[in-house]
């Protein structure tokens, strides 16, 4: 039996404050090249592993023209961490492996990607 995989990638603009980064300490804002790599040996009912657009729409949502330092996860004093691009691919990643448990065809997500800068990403994976 085959496997799928589906890479996609999208835009989102996101502001934070990375307590020890210096200059980066202040607020200042990304445009995130998010990429998200997901894969299975079934489809869904429309012939996909994961409608990639409920992905985009689901994170845009919740963080698109943000700062993320107000998110509950991106906030050291409420339990969270702070917002550098490794906890934002982190966080991301769990959001989306999130939506994957809830398919039927159960894909498994191999990994997020975050593109802070033109020289810069983050990859997490379990």
């Amino acid at each position: 039996m085959g496997k799928y995989t589906l890479v996609k990638h999208f835009w989102m603009a996101c502001a934070h404050a990375v307590k020890g980064a210096g200059k980066c300490e202040r607020i200042h804002g990304h445009n995130y090249k998010v990429t998200f790599c997901v894969e299975g040996r079934e489809l869904d009912e429309n012939g996909m592993l994961i409608d990639f657009r409920e992905v985009k729409h689901a994170l845009e949502k919740k963080y698109d023209h943000h700062l993320l330092n107000d998110f509950p996860e991106f906030n050291p004093g409420q339990g969270g961490a702070n917002p550098s691009t490794e906890k934002v691919a982190e966080v991301f990643y769990q959001h989306i492996k999130t939506l994957c448990r809830q398919k039927k065809n159960q894909p498994r997500l191999k990994w997020v990607e975050v593109q802070e800068t033109h020289e810069a990403y983050a990859r997490y994976e379990e």
